[in-house]
């Protein structure tokens, strides 16, 4: 019996991903652990290894298109000498199925609006346009309303989809995701299109009188005379995007697939969660003087470097500890996630882009321990060797901008967590300290990008706080181990 390959999660928020590339075609052997695909989310890049040794026998999705995971992608026989399996089963349509091509029952669900009767049927119909019995059902007497999408979830698009829009320009507020949490997908964008199509060949309906009269009832908030029901009608132009054209003096530049997806990411996020910043400043002249005196001297001992990067992880723990509000999210059903472990995420940039990957369980460590563990996951991403467990499980992030010499960064949030902590660079500033004088120190700012569904000023406030004081409360001589 065949194994079945299925689309891995690739992080807690992703609930899709596309099929970047096949490294492997049907009828070539895989060992265990070997690289079969290429798999994109709006997280990361990442290869897609085999969970056995044997021959790839069918590919199921193939390249560029979007699925949800869990979703079978491939089928492997383990026994080599197999040189064909036979075609799996046609399995029934799930709740994320890509939309029947049978314009009836592709038609947008309508709504009754109040106030208005509509004629009576021998089956009961429910408020989408589906009866009990669970197929699609015509369109409601009387007028009808299209049913409201959510401008948040229409923005939920995948990578193929919105190239696919871009092609027929279209609106893609016009179409209705049937993906998770509303997400439009490749099949919505194929669907829209034929169905649009033939909306177009068909004659257009004349409103009757009777139709008419129903209308004008509505306005007066009277009773709506029983009308027969009209075919429905063709859906609204779609916005017409022209193609971006070079200028002169410009280029065009088609973004790769890792940057449409970070792009989404950011684009979602905005759209999701509040945000809300706070900032603090940290006076960190006792941990640059151990960094100068003794980092060269630790890389040559452990074989990597440190850096003030585990320092505010370890602050950063001991804030979340605290104020465990801060190591949550929030969920579609309107209800707080407390995590009980402290996951950091750590933004890594490459050359690709942004990649988010995860110290497990970092309160656990030392100094030493994180730094190992930030050298380890960093390398990994500058490599492109990151794993699927490098890539989940993450419940609060640490974005390091300062590296570049940014003075105040204001971070999005990685959803779906409830903040994100940006470290600025470390310079040298005068300040007052203790009986008004005035020295320099090296003082550094610390942004917290918050949800604000979640967390209040005050919550956000009294992290920074317990971070800042943890920051601030090392000496001159520190045991990193």
């Amino acid at each position: 019996m065949p194994t079945s390959v299925t689309m891995p999660r690739l992080g807690e928020s992703v609930a899709e991903g596309t099929i970047g590339s096949w490294l492997k075609q049907e009828g070539d052997y895989v060992e265990r652990d070997e690289s079969l695909a290429e798999i994109i989310t709006d997280k990361i890049n990442a290869e897609l290894p085999s969970p056995v040794a044997g021959r790839l026998t069918k590919i199921l999705v193939k390249a560029d298109e979007t699925v949800t995971v869990g979703t079978q992608i491939a089928l492997i026989e383990e026994d080599a000498d197999v040189e064909a399996s036979p075609e799996p089963a046609e399995a029934a349509p799930g709740p994320d199925a890509a939309p029947v091509q049978n314009t009836e029952q592709a038609e947008t669900p309508v709504m009754e609006p109040a106030g208005v009767s509509s004629q009576s049927s021998n089956a009961s119909t429910s408020h989408d346009g589906r009866d009990k019995k669970g197929t699609n059902g015509t369109a409601r007497d009387g007028a009808s309303y299209t049913q409201h999408i959510d401008d948040e979830e229409r923005q939920r698009i995948s990578p193929l989809a919105r190239r696919l829009a871009q092609e027929y320009h279209l609106d893609l507020n016009q179409i209705q995701g049937t993906g998770t949490g509303g997400r439009v997908r490749k099949e919505d964008i194929l669907a829209y299109v034929a169905q649009r199509d033939e909306q177009k060949a068909r004659p257009q309906p004349v409103a009757s009188k009777q139709t008419t009269g129903t209308i004008a009832a509505m306005g007066a908030q009277q009773p709506a005379p029983v009308v027969t029901p009209s075919a429905p009608s063709a859906p609204a132009p779609s916005k017409q995007v022209a193609e971006t054209v070079a200028g002169p003096d410009e280029e065009v530049v088609t973004p790769s697939r890792m940057r449409l997806a970070i792009a989404e990411h950011m684009v979602r996020s905005k759209r999701t969660s509040p945000h809300a910043t706070t900032v603090v400043e940290v006076d960190m002249t006792n941990i640059t003087k151990w960094l100068a005196q003794n980092k060269d001297e630790f890389k040559r001992r452990e074989g990597y470097g440190i850096s003030y990067v585990p320092f505010v992880m370890k602050a950063v723990c001991e804030g979340l500890r605290k104020f465990p509000m801060v190591n949550s999210s929030w969920t579609e059903d309107n209800k707080i996630v407390l995590k009980k472990r402290i996951n950091l995420g750590v933004a890594v940039a490459t050359d690709a882009g942004l990649v988010v990957p995860t110290v497990y369980d970092a309160d656990q460590l030392t100094l030493a321990g994180l730094a190992k563990q930030v050298n380890a996951v960093a390398q990994r991403a500058r490599n492109n060797k990151l794993t699927l467990q490098d890539m989940q499980g993450s419940t609060f992030v640490v974005n390091n901008p300062g590296v570049f010499g940014t003075i105040i960064s204001v971070p999005i949030i990685n959803q779906p967590h409830a903040g994100i902590l940006s470290m600025d660079a470390v310079v040298k500033r005068p300040v007052v300290i203790e009986d008004d004088a005035i020295a320099v120190r090296s003082m550094m700012f610390l942004c917290l990008s918050f949800d604000h569904r979640i967390i209040d000023g005050a919550g956000a406030g009294g992290f920074l706080q317990a971070v800042r004081t943890k920051l601030q409360s090392y000496g001159r001589e520190i045991d990193v181990y």
